[in-house]
């Protein structure tokens, strides 16, 4: 059975001007075809034509628990995630200023480098800051805590180190959090762009963490923005699940008027961003 050339995800426009000059299935693809196809600006013909591979919700599944959590220093939290923070999916902590969605971000940082044997993932973590607000005297702070509560319970388990390498302290702690700051959109996108990179470089991230995603993108025209955060999603949760690491953004709130002229708030960037993320949990302060 041949597989149609409407079936390939091109745009209308490329799979009319394919059927106009008679290739209407993928096994038509040959030379001429790989020409005709570098004339209209299709890249990778070779896996456009090939059938993408099925495989059944058990793989998916096993692999999602094989790929593990983090955690995220909540019990509460922990169990209403599922057990923490889900590897290869996008997870939005939103909220008001000083709500804690930075903290819950330090703590991420630090209990990714857990060792296994305790519930972590050994790893490390990236950290793009586009807000100002990383704070290194408390994500030290934070990190002599989890590193004291750490030795605690090796203490009381009678639990050794099985070499000097593999202590965890608060140095390693520090040194295996990577930061970026960034200033702006263009700059946010550029990141984007080197992550292959870094994390080809480094196969210990288990955590990228943007901080915010919101506040570069405020001052982008609106159907620039849309676009911009689809393809910042998509490619970003693409290399996580091909690298294994979780991805964590922070959102600021908005005020939106209803029908009947009454303001509420709600998260920033809209419906279609908040289709396209995996699991929102919107944080807020106790009076």
């Amino acid at each position: 059975m041949h597989q149609p050339i409407s079936s390939l995800n091109l745009p209308d426009f490329k799979i009319q001007e394919l059927q106009t000059v008679g290739y209407h299935y993928c096994t038509d693809a040959n030379k001429s075809e790989k020409k005709f196809a570098s004339k209209i600006q299709i890249s990778q013909w070779d896996d456009l034509v090939h059938t993408p591979k099925t495989r059944s919700a058990l793989d998916i599944y096993q692999e999602e628990c094989v790929s593990g959590t983090i955690l995220t220093s909540s019990k509460e939290l922990d169990e209403a995630l599922g057990g923490g923070i889900p590897v290869g999916l996008i997870t939005e902590f939103c909220g008001e200023p000083g709500c804690g969605k930075t903290q819950v971000c330090f703590h991420l940082c630090v209990n990714v480098q857990l060792p296994l044997w305790c519930g972590g993932m050994a790893g490390q973590s990236i950290y793009i800051s586009t807000n100002k607000g990383f704070a290194s005297h408390r994500l030290r702070e934070i990190a002599t805590a989890c590193v004291n509560n750490y030795l605690s319970f090796k203490a009381k388990h009678c639990i050794l180190a099985t070499s000097n390498n593999d202590e965890f302290c608060v140095q390693s702690i520090m040194r295996n959090i990577r930061y970026i700051g960034i200033n702006s959109h263009v700059e946010l996108v550029a990141a984007f762009k080197c992550m292959r990179h870094w994390l080809q470089e480094n196969l210990m991230i288990r955590l990228v963490v943007i901080d915010s995603i919101s506040a570069p993108l405020k001052k982008t025209e609106f159907k620039e923005r849309t676009q911009m955060l689809y393809n910042i999603c998509n490619d970003l949760q693409i290399l996580a699940q091909q690298f294994k690491f979780a991805i964590i953004f922070t959102n600021d709130m908005t005020t939106r008027i209803t029908s009947a002229n009454s303001p509420y708030h709600t998260p920033s960037l809209g419906d279609s961003y908040y289709h396209r993320i995996n699991v929102r949990v919107q944080l807020s302060k106790k009076d």
